[in-house]
């Protein structure tokens, strides 16, 4: 961002077209954020610029600004004063600064130091904004030099040399001798009743004793003064002469030890200088974007897509000026809130050039917004030109024009003798002059100001040429013949304020591709005139005007009508979509749920089996040390070996069934890995579809965790399917990312709930939001929702961070992060639960 003239200027058609379109409210409320002169410097005098990469490298800088700002931690920026002064007098050889300068210096350069810390530390999530810190001079030598010695009051301290600090003692020690020697000569002259006051003075810079005006030649010493009534007189004492007079020599000797002391500073301030002026340069130029990125964080607003032409395209934009008023506004209590200002703003949706038509014409009814829409588009076109982000959505795109004309309001001159039609066409006259592919032309209410039908045709050869060249053009207009042109004309389309025909009230959203009716004769019968006289204008206009208000008024309310059932379409499907998804989750938990089952089954069985293998041996082994006979042992052993032959038929049977009442699986098996089996792979038992971990190994078995149960099985039984899996890994300070916990332990829920999984808390306080939070969290988990979604917004950044406190602290949510720029980004956090 440079305050100096920019290549490509962007030519501003009247010259005061910017303040015409509110630019000078962002302006001036920029200079207000910014706290140096410096900043404030190049703010005024910001000039917006057609030359795309001069504009990219500003809104680089500014985007990466405004991100620092959001974060809650903005560069360290303090009020300085102004240098030039002080530089311009420490620049003469042995010059003398005064303390109070050389301590503004110092200010200065720990502000300086201080930022290029604070750019430093974050090069490279900023790395624009590094470039421009980087030219800080850190002269901490200097700083530390002139704070050891100027006092915060801007005088010279006592030990600020070793002279100066030997000089000060013995001042310190003359002084307190004087004033012994001048209270015992006061104490004298009292008992003696020459006194007048109780306490020495000074006068003339020596020290004295007041003594009645009769008495002063009773008293020895010299008269310095006389008191306003001539009653007083101030004598130095004689025994205190000397003393006055050394006090004097060595206050002497003490200034040119000070003044040698500061020429000393001063030169290593000149020695300095160029380093420091740099310095100023860099922090002002740093100021100036932290006050952008203020403005940014207050409008929600992004960095546009620029270019060289092209489409003008305008998602969900809002006018900076108006945002402001509502925002100050809300901040209001109700009884104090100004009238006529909107409770919200409704955003803007409107595409010119680029394949779309390049001229667009809007209608509709008085104060239902055409001229707040046509001035969003330039003002956010100028705001963009000057580097600045804009209150819109992301995929907006403004092109860089290199003349902006403006035809807005009444522009009657009485020193130039002009009418506002004659204003009017003198501002269309540089139109059609100067306008190429690469202007963006404003015309409000064109073809008012004379007869309708020739100012409408006038219009309309006007718009027409513009259409030819290319020229981006926005006009608003009561004219029915430019509503027919608009529908017509190639390259040209209509556009119109949605108005409601039940309340006789405008709701500010503009509609593309359709024309809008003025309402006339229907707000003319709802302010309360006469209905005949309503009647008679109505026969005046003739049957066929009335007839073509009334299919474009039933055109709007069916439209109105249309785009309602639509969004009403969109919710529904978004609903549908949702529990679409919510039941696929559910049917997924159901499957994994009915897999761990028959695992658990299975495992069971496998238990029983070797519970039932660990009998045989023990009875075996007790018959053996029984010293049983040989026959006798063999029998024993055939009826155990029938015994385990029973139980492995009955375990074949209870697998058999477990598979068949199995529900059938969407997803086929994991194929088989390639590789033996290790500790941590994850494996299939037999021809099950529940995936198990090997926990151990064991010669040829190996212990297995299916679900919550823990198997002791033959490796011969597994299949391996897969590696370990991925650990668990720590992502922020109270957070955990989603995976397993304990070992074998599946942190699924198999809950089944139909919970929200979206919460929108923009424009709540922070304790509501807070509360709000908890139980939406609390429903979800109690529904096993496995993640959601909190919509706070981006605005300070407060709200987020109580938000992300909360959410750090419970044991419950197992990770948040900010969701991806085409869903929200900052403004959005989305929630994983444990």
């Amino acid at each position: 961002m440079s305050s100096s003239t920019p290549p490509d200027p962007v030519q501003l058609h009247p010259p005061d077209a910017d303040r015409r379109l509110g630019f000078g409210a962002v302006r001036q409320r920029l200079v207000g954020y910014a706290r140096t002169p410096y900043g404030r410097d190049r703010l005024e005098t910001l000039a917006p610029s057609a030359d795309v990469a001069l504009v990219r490298g500003r809104l680089e800088r500014s985007g990466q600004m405004a991100e620092l700002v959001r974060s809650g931690e903005p560069p360290p920026l303090r009020e300085v004063d102004r240098l030039e002064a002080v530089l311009r007098r420490v620049q003469p050889k042995d010059a003398a600064a005064d303390g109070a300068d050389l301590l503004q210096v110092a200010r200065v350069l720990e502000t300086g130091r201080q930022v290029h810390d604070y750019h430093h530390r974050r090069r490279e999530a900023a790395p624009a904004l590094w470039e421009i810190a980087a030219r800080i001079a850190v002269l901490k030598s200097l700083e530390e030099r002139i704070g050891d010695t100027i006092g915060d009051d801007g005088r010279v301290r006592d030990d600020a040399s070793p002279e100066l600090q030997r000089i000060s003692r013995e001042l310190a020690a003359r002084q307190s001798r004087l004033r012994s020697s001048l209270l015992s000569a006061l104490r004298d002259a009292t008992a003696k009743g020459y006194a007048t006051e109780d306490q020495p003075t000074i006068r003339g810079g020596r020290a004295v004793i007041p003594v009645r005006a009769e008495a002063k030649r009773k008293v020895e010493g010299f008269v310095h003064d006389v008191s306003s009534t001539g009653q007083t007189v101030y004598i130095e004492p004689a025994s205190v002469l000397d003393l006055n007079n050394e006090i004097r020599e060595i206050e002497l000797e003490r200034g040119r030890e000070v003044r040698r002391i500061l020429q000393a500073l001063s030169g290593h301030v000149r020695h300095h200088r160029r380093d420091i002026e740099r310095t100023l340069d860099a922090v002002g130029h740093l100021d100036a974007l932290a006050a952008v990125g203020r403005l940014a964080a207050d409008l929600d607003a992004l960095v546009p897509e620029v270019g060289a032409g092209g489409a003008l395209r305008l998602v969900r934009a809002r006018h900076p000026a108006l945002l402001l008023r509502v925002r100050e506004a809300r901040s209001l209590p109700d009884a104090e809130r100004p009238p006529n200002v909107p409770d919200a703003i409704v955003p803007l949706d409107l595409e010119l050039g680029g394949g779309a038509a390049n001229t667009l014409v809007i209608t509709g009814p008085n104060a239902g917004g055409k001229s707040v829409a046509m001035k969003t588009v330039g003002l956010l076109a100028l705001m963009a030109a000057h580097g600045l982000p804009v209150p819109a959505d992301p995929g907006t795109r403004l092109p860089l024009v290199t003349r902006l004309f403006v035809d807005l309001g009444d522009q009657q001159s009485i020193q130039d003798d002009l009418s506002t039609f004659t204003s009017h066409l003198t501002n269309v006259r540089r139109m059609l002059e100067a306008a190429d592919d690469r202007s963006l032309c404003l015309i409000d209410e064109a073809g008012t100001g004379t007869d309708p039908a020739e100012g409408g045709a006038l219009s309309e050869a006007v718009l027409q040429r513009l259409t030819r060249r290319g020229t981006l053009t926005v006009a608003t207009t009561h004219i029915g013949a430019l509503k027919a042109f608009a529908h017509n004309a190639d390259g040209v389309e209509n556009g119109s304020m949605e108005f409601d025909r039940e309340t006789l009230s405008p709701t500010y959203r503009f509609r593309a591709g359709v024309p809008g009716s003025s309402y006339a004769f229907e707000i003319a019968d709802r302010v309360g005139i006469d209905r005949p006289v309503v009647r008679d204008a109505r026969d005046l206009v003739g049957a066929g005007k009335s007839r073509l208000e009334d299919l474009i008024a039933e055109f709007e309310e069916r439209s109105t009508q249309a785009a309602r059932e639509l969004d009403e379409a969109r919710a529904g499907r978004r609903e549908a979509e949702r529990v679409q998804k919510d039941y696929e989750q559910r049917l997924d938990r159901l499957r994994a749920d009915a897999d761990n089952r028959r695992a658990q089954a299975l495992a069971e069985a496998e238990r029983i089996l070797a519970e039932a293998n660990a009998t045989v041996e023990n009875t075996v082994r007790e018959i053996k040390e029984a010293g049983a006979e040989r026959e006798r042992t063999q029998e024993a052993r055939a009826k155990l070996d029938e015994a385990r032959a029973r139980v492995e038929r009955r375990t074949k049977k209870v697998q058999r069934k477990q598979k068949q009442r199995a529900p059938v699986s969407a997803k086929p098996a994991p194929p088989a890995a390639a590789g033996p089996i290790s500790v941590g792979d994850r494996v299939r038992l037999d021809d099950a579809d529940a995936i198990g971990e090997v926990l151990e190994l064991n010669g040829k078995e190996a212990v297995l965790a299916l679900g919550a149960l823990t198997s002791r099985v033959k490796l011969d039984r597994l299949t391996k399917v897969g590696g370990p899996t991925k650990q668990t890994v720590r992502v922020g300070a109270g957070r955990r990312a989603p995976g397993r916990g304990r070992r074998g332990e599946d942190t699924g829920s198999v809950a089944v709930s139909t919970a929200a999984t979206r919460i929108d808390l923009r424009g709540a306080r922070v304790d509501e939001a807070l509360g709000r939070v908890q139980r939406f969290v609390d429903e979800a988990l109690v529904g096993g929702v496995p993640s959601v979604e909190i919509l706070h917004g981006k605005g300070t950044g407060a709200l987020r961070q109580a938000i992300h406190d909360q959410l750090a602290g419970r044991p419950d949510v197992a990770a948040f992060a900010a969701a991806p720029p085409d869903q929200g980004g900052d403004g959005v956090t989305v929630v994983e639960l444990a």
